[in-house]
Formats: structure tokens, C-alpha cells, sequence
């Protein structure tokens, strides 16, 4: 037993729980945690009444909402109260209580806190648990495309087991999301941020009080829409970058329509060509900085810093296109268009990558 595990609060999001809680928490006790959180989020009278209103004890709490809020929410106030209520301590670790993950796990990311970790994640063992093979394969398919669009091997993103340096809640509470999107896009903001997060090792997920046979199904997680929800969650930083290119793509091509056919249409052709595509483009380059900075990044970085790294990485991606539809071209042969199209979308990706860890990186 550690006694410093009385400074790490553990918080527990709870709808309708059954008895599976009290064989948890007194596993935490039993560790040496003495402070529990539980966040009732909006338990029908039967499991207030049967359950809840059970969880007594010294260093025992429990947090009510009027109504379900959802995963996201019952955590930010179980952080919210720990953020008020106990300044002393050194984190918080949030955790379910259904057997997702065992009290010694907990214990693994409180040692982690103590040696001064700031984000722990418990990575579970998706191989060894009784599961459908659909769901095994869509937690590994999010972990994909987590490592795919931000260049970060998280094994485990929805993972509930989580340790949390108690200065680095007041970031965590303005996070977004309320239900289990929630968890994907704290590891997105960490990442963004620099944020260092490492692994524990917490074992397979076992329902408690069940043998191994045991498929694992969690009871409140609505497959189709909190499964949309959290794809949402991974791909909106992308889907607004692509949405900002695509917006400053027709301003490019709108304003050089114009000024083209209206406003230099009695200068030379090459005069006209030129001036219109050079203001065209200027504007639209603005325009997608602008939101990318401002909106999609929502970066604080030096502003001429990042004003010159981005006309550096426009005027780069141009000429890298340039040079590889004509090397391909060269090489293999085939249609122009077709070759610029597909070598544009792999630009488009490093770009996206190269704005996000190097020209907007936040302070």
C-alpha cells in the first residue's frame, strides 16, 4: 500500500451501476486509494436507491447530475470538484468500474503521477479479452487512424483509465465533447500540444465476478452513434483543414475569373495572366492562413514567424508538384492531370502534418 495514493483522487462515471462498484472501490481501498469520486450521471431511481445511496464511508463521494449528461461531461465535473475541492493533490485518475480496469492498473498510473508524469494512459490487452472480433477491430482501426493523422502511436485511445497531473485539469476541462468523443479528443489536444503521454500496461478487459468466457459488452456505449461520434472527434481538425483548402481553392479561382475578365482584361495576355494569378492567390493564401491559424490550429505561435513558414511551405509545395507530375510523367507515363491529381493529395497530407507539428504548434 502507498500512502501517497490518498493524494490522487479516483474518479468514477457511473450510470445505472450494479453492484460491480462496491467490489471496485473496495479493490481501490485496498491499494491504498482513499479518495473516490463517483459521478452519478443520471442513475433511474431504482440504482440511486439500491446502489448510490449505498456508497458511504469516509473519503467516499458522490457527485449527482439531473439527468444523463454523458461520459465527457461526468468526468470534467469529477475533475471540476477535485480541481476545487482538493488543491493538494497530485492528479486524478479516472477509471470504470465494471472490470475495464483493475485496481492494481490504477495503482500503475498513480506511480506514474507521483514520478511527476503529466497525461498516463492504461493501454489494454485487446488480443487476450472477450470480445466480438468487430470490436476488437474497430478499437484498432481508431488507433490507426489516430496514428495516421497525428503521427502519435497511442495503443489504446479509448481507454478510460487515465492519470491526469492535477495542473493540466484547467486544459483538460475546456475540452469539448460530452460523451465518449470526450476521451479521443483529450489525447488530440495532448498530442497538438506536445503534451507527453505514456503507456502502462493494464492487462485484458475482464468484467468483474465473471469467468473468461465472458464477452465484454460496456452498457451504456451506443455502438452506431458514440462510435460516429468519436470518428468525428479524430477526423475534425482534417475535415476543416480540407474544408479551408477547398474554400480558398474557389476564392483562387473566383478572384482570378474576375480580375482576369474584368479588371486586367485590357492588358497583355501575359500581363493579365500573371497579375490575376498572383493576386488571386495572394488573397486565398491569407484567407486559408488566417483559418487554419485561427480556427483550426487555434495556434499562438509568433505570428511573423508562422506568416513566413507558411508562404515558405506554399511556395515549397508548389514547386515539389511541379517537379514530381514531371518526373512521374517522365518515368511511367499517363495523363497529366491524373498524375498532378494524385500527387497533390499526398501533398495535401504532408502539408496538413507540417502545418500542425511546425508552423502552428502552440506556444
Amino acid at each position: 500500500m502507498n500512502v501517497t495514493y490518498g493524494k490522487i483522487p479516483v474518479i468514477i462515471p457511473a450510470l445505472n451501476p450494479d453492484n460491480r462498484i462496491f467490489s471496485f472501490i473496495s479493490s481501490l481501498k485496498d491499494e491504498g486509494f482513499t479518495n473516490i469520486v463517483v459521478v452519478d450521471d443520471g442513475s433511474d431511481d431504482a440504482h440511486r436507491t439500491d446502489v448510490l445511496e449505498k456508497l458511504t464511508g469516509e473519503g467516499i463521494t458522490v457527485l449527482e447530475h439531473n439527468g444523463n449528461k454523458g461520459k465527457g461531461v461526468a468526468l470534467k465535473t469529477g475533475m471540476s470538484y477535485v480541481y476545487r475541492a482538493m488543491n493538494d493533490s497530485l492528479g486524478v485518475i479516472t477509471a470504470d468500474y465494471d472490470g475495464r480496469q483493475r485496481a492494481d492498473a490504477v495503482a500503475k498510473v498513480a506511480d506514474k503521477l507521483i514520478n511527476g508524469t503529466k497525461l498516463v494512459l492504461g493501454v489494454r490487452d485487446l488480443n487476450n479479452t472477450s470480445m466480438s472480433n468487430g470490436m476488437r477491430r474497430g478499437y484498432k482501426l481508431t488507433g490507426m487512424v489516430f496514428r495516421l493523422l497525428y503521427t502519435k502511436d497511442i495503443k489504446d485511445i479509448q481507454t478510460g483509465l487515465r492519470g491526469i497531473t492535477y495542473s493540466l485539469i484547467p486544459e483538460m476541462l475546456e475540452i469539448k465533447g460530452k460523451r465518449y468523443e470526450y476521451e479521443p479528443k483529450m489525447l488530440v489536444y495532448a498530442v497538438r500540444n506536445e503534451i507527453p503521454v505514456e503507456h502502462i500496461d493494464a492487462g485484458p478487459i475482464r468484467p468483474l465476478e465473471s469467468d473468461n468466457e465472458t464477452l465484454y459488452i460496456s452498457d451504456n456505449f451506443r455502438t452506431f452513434a458514440d462510435s460516429f461520434r468519436i470518428s468525428i472527434a479524430l477526423f475534425l481538425n482534417f475535415l476543416e483543414y480540407a474544408l479551408t483548402s477547398i474554400t480558398a481553392t474557389l476564392v483562387d479561382f473566383l478572384l482570378f475569373f474576375i480580375l482576369s475578365e474584368f479588371v486586367f482584361v485590357n492588358m497583355d495576355l501575359n500581363i493579365c495572366v500573371l497579375l490575376s494569378t498572383i493576386l488571386a492567390r495572394v488573397v486565398s493564401a491569407t484567407l486559408s492562413f488566417t483559418i487554419n491559424r485561427k480556427i483550426v490550429f487555434k495556434s499562438d505561435a509568433d505570428l511573423k514567424k508562422s506568416i513566413f513558414r507558411f508562404y515558405t511551405l506554399s511556395a515549397l509545395v508548389m514547386l515539389c508538384s511541379a517537379e514530381l507530375v514531371t518526373l512521374f510523367v517522365t518515368l511511367f507515363g499517363g495523363n497529366k492531370t491524373i498524375t498532378k491529381l494524385f500527387v497533390d493529395l499526398c501533398l495535401f497530407f504532408v502539408s496538413y502534418q507540417i502545418q500542425q507539428r511546425v508552423i502552428f504548434r502552440k506556444k
